[in-house]
């Protein structure tokens, strides 16, 4: 497992007026603690803490060289960051002094690779249960993360805590939890309006009742055009009539 180096001042003075100060000028406040350790106050500056971490895993070791302590850097792990839940800026760190021979509690996260049988056939989804596992082993073995292949999946199948095959290591989170699992997708289906049988009836009525009014118009327009045709043949009877 990969090493890093980094330097950091001791300083003095807590509180969030201390802290406020040391982070305009640049630093990061943070502490250091552990088994048979009693904590240090230290600061780091942020430029050349990202220029380290920068995509780095938080659970790599740390090789901490404190200014003015006497002896051998410190193997570290950063156990906490603190940030402002608004603008996301770094507020604090929390080392946690190891030591190499002695087991340590850390999460890991979960990674998968490939596409699964079920999303390629089926247009199933990828649902992830759990996205870590909580693991004990000796510093030296701790992963940077559990790399999961998901390939084989078919629609309804799943991976558990059981699943995984990790040498050297210790699995502390239950072996019968749901890391990942695929499941059917959804089906939307569209709303259907259903006429209840008293609407009917009334639509029912409405047309006859138009069909009948129809029917009284019709007979009373044949009516007046037979009584037009009878008058004008009496007219042309008279005039006929007349003219003899």
């Amino acid at each position: 497992m990969k090493e890093l180096k980094l330097t950091v001042e001791k300083r003095e003075g807590t509180g969030k007026g201390v802290n406020r100060q040391l982070r305009m000028a640049g630093d990061v406040p943070a502490i250091v603690y552990g088994p048979e350790t009693d904590p240090i106050l230290v600061k780091i500056n942020f430029k050349k803490l990202y220029r380290l971490m920068h995509g780095v895993p938080l659970n790599t070791i740390i090789n901490l060289d404190i200014e003015g302590d006497e002896g051998d850097d410190r193997k570290v792990i950063i156990r906490e960051l603190q940030k402002d839940p608004v603008s996301g800026d770094l507020l604090h760190i929390d080392f946690h002094n190891i030591a190499m021979d002695k087991p340590i509690t850390m999460t890991i996260p979960i990674k998968t690779e490939g596409l699964p049988e079920g999303v390629k056939t089926f247009g199933g989804i990828v649902q992830h249960v759990r996205r870590d596992i909580d693991i004990s082993c000796l510093p030296m073995h701790i992963p940077d993360e559990i790399i999961v292949n998901i390939e084989a999946l078919n629609v309804g199948d799943s991976i558990h805590v059981s699943d995984l095959d990790l040498e050297n290591v210790e699995i502390l989170t239950g072996l019968q939890s749901t890391l990942i699992t695929v499941v059917a997708p959804t089906v939307i289906k569209e709303p259907t309006v259903e006429v209840e049988e008293g609407e009917e009836g009334e639509e029912g009525e409405e047309g006859e009742e138009g069909e009948a009014k129809e029917g009284a118009e019709g007979e009373a327009k044949a009516e007046g055009e037979a009584k037009a045709e009878g008058g004008d043949k009496k007219d042309k009877d008279k005039k006929d009539k007349g003219k003899k």
